[in-house]
């Protein structure tokens, strides 16, 4: 009986990377935003549909059938993020407005990470003063 609830065969780097290249993105460091218009330009529906027999073996066979049929752009998102969890990172969304369109940004972070705020680098301090 497996341990995971999802996984049959806990996911490798192999995987994990071509994943993370479908979606256009060098590794799991890789910081950069991305939205549904970035994966449409780098065809990542269309190159998760050539991977769908090889992510079926990761899968238990009831999840594969969830998650690997009639695929769309939002179920490619819920599968990087599933199979990038074992490696302590998340894909975070934030809906944000471009030009008056609102759209769902994602970032990969370390789970260590709370939210999408500024590096530990770029940390603020603010003070609030309610005197009049």
């Amino acid at each position: 009986m497996p341990k995971n609830q999802l996984f049959k065969i806990t996911p490798d780097s192999n995987i994990v990377n071509a994943l993370l290249v479908a979606f256009g993105l060098d590794n799991l460091e890789d910081s950069r935003y991305f939205t549904k218009q970035n994966m449409t330009e780098s065809d990542t529906l269309e190159r998760i549909i050539e991977m769908r027999d090889e992510l079926r073996s990761y899968y238990l066979p009831c999840k594969g059938r969830v998650y690997l049929e009639s695929l769309t752009d939002k179920k490619c998102v819920t599968i990087l993020r599933q199979f990038i969890k074992p490696f302590h990172y998340k894909c975070m969304g934030l809906e944000k407005s471009v030009k008056g369109h609102k759209q769902m940004t994602y970032r990969l972070m370390p789970m260590d990470k709370e939210q999408l705020s500024p590096t530990a680098n770029e940390a603020r301090e603010y003070v609030i003063d309610f005197s009049v």
